[in-house]
């Protein structure tokens, strides 16, 4: 009787609820279709956000630059080349008395922005020049821009403060996309930098 019981009750257990090789194979093809099929997407979203956020990353750091000259009472300048921006204070006098002395490129470095592949930036104007004010820019050719110890900012050779425009483009995305071609307005007189599509 009791061999009976067990045989009846070994032959009711639930079913197992684990999937089989071939359901798991289909599974994984299915995810891998997807996969495949959204990749082009995420590439042309992360190239998008690549000028984007170079164009805030160098808003932010200018911002910062002006605070800093305005709290340290040196003056700090922007290298503005085509593939990075290197920023660095001005060389304290000799003295206490004596007036502090712009950086050259032989200075050191407080910090350098770097414009990822296919980002670059293609010249700095100022308010209401046609041309770029410093030239075409490239690796080794730049233009300045200075903020002042009075939150003033200047692009470096003019005699007063003009204040200046920076121009970046994403070339990694059609001339008509929203996210190609980025400017970042510095004021003259309070150094408030802002950043706008063209």
């Amino acid at each position: 009787m009791y061999d009976k019981v067990m045989r009846a009750s070994s032959s009711r257990r639930a079913p197992t609820s684990a999937f089989t090789l071939i359901e798991l194979m289909i599974v994984l093809a299915i995810i891998g279709v997807l996969a495949a099929a959204a990749a082009p997407s995420f590439t042309k979203d992360n190239r998008a956000r690549e000028g984007r956020d170079l164009a805030s990353d160098v808003a932010r750091e200018l911002q910062k630059c002006r605070s800093e000259a305005l709290s340290t009472g040196l003056g700090v300048r922007a290298f503005v080349f085509s593939n990075r921006i290197e920023l660095r204070p001005y060389v304290a006098g000799a003295t206490p008395i004596a007036a502090p002395t712009a950086p050259a490129l032989t200075d050191p470095v407080a910090r350098i922005l770097t414009a990822p592949s296919g980002v670059i930036f293609t010249a700095v104007t100022v308010p209401g020049a046609a041309a770029p004010a410093g030239g075409t820019l490239s690796t080794t050719v730049h233009s300045d821009l200075d903020f002042s110890t009075q939150g003033a900012a200047q692009f470096v050779g003019q005699a007063i403060p003009t204040g200046a425009t920076v121009y970046l483009q994403n070339t990694n995305l059609p001339t008509n996309s929203p996210d190609y071609d980025f400017r970042i307005d510095v004021t003259a007189l309070t150094g408030y930098v802002s950043v706008r599509t063209n």
